[in-house]
């Protein structure tokens, strides 16, 4: 049985935007769980289509939208780089991220390649919540989304011969992540704080 550590899932984002952002929790580089060949050789059956983001309510302001938005794409463009290890060009990773959080999902990233291991999609996000944006001390705008991070449906092969990986370690993880409003008015992921929680 093999064991290998894992960064899993840019679920790493230790990145203020600002010094005066004061992280909360403890910064999300998940306690690398441990990984393991699945006793079963068989290929697991393709997952069926999960909702990986909620819908926004009706209720929701065209900030907060925006700010929600650049959440999402935050997550859309790590998936891609989890899933695709082939995908040589990270500059993407840069467009959504500021700060420290540019070389963390780098890290990240290079942790499961190294690794050998393919995340197959399957991150559920539950209950969102988008808080508007306010000041920094230094007049930077920062913006909070609080959720939840499910990956009770994230399935992980070993990306060079395909066998099914066994993560062990929680399920699901209780986030924040803090958004920098940059000079060209967009939102870009600074932090992502975790605690082990529930959805």
């Amino acid at each position: 049985m093999r064991h290998l550590l894992v960064p899993l899932a840019a679920l790493a984002l230790v990145a203020g935007c600002t010094p005066d952002v004061a992280p909360t929790g403890s910064p999300s580089v998940f306690p690398s769980p441990t990984v393991a060949a699945s006793p079963s050789p068989t290929p697991s059956p393709s997952p069926s289509a999960v909702e990986s983001f909620p819908p926004a309510p009706a209720t929701e302001s065209p900030d907060q939208a925006a700010i929600r938005a650049a959440w999402m794409e935050y997550w859309e463009v790590f998936s891609r780089f989890a899933e695709d290890p082939e995908l040589g060009d990270l500059s993407d990773t840069q467009r959504v991220t500021t700060g420290e959080a540019q070389d963390t999902i780098l890290g990240t990233i290079r942790g499961l390649r190294e690794a050998n291991i393919q995340t197959l999609g399957g991150f559920v996000f539950r209950d969102v919540e988008v808080t508007l944006a306010s000041a920094a001390a230094d007049g930077a705008m920062i913006a909070t989304v609080s959720y939840c991070l499910d990956r009770s449906e994230v399935r992980n092969v070993d990306s060079a011969t395909g066998q099914p990986l066994e993560v062990e370690g929680p399920l699901s993880w209780r986030e924040v992540m803090t958004l920098a409003k940059g000079l060209d008015e967009k939102w870009r992921a600074a932090q992502i704080r975790s605690s082990e929680g529930t959805c």
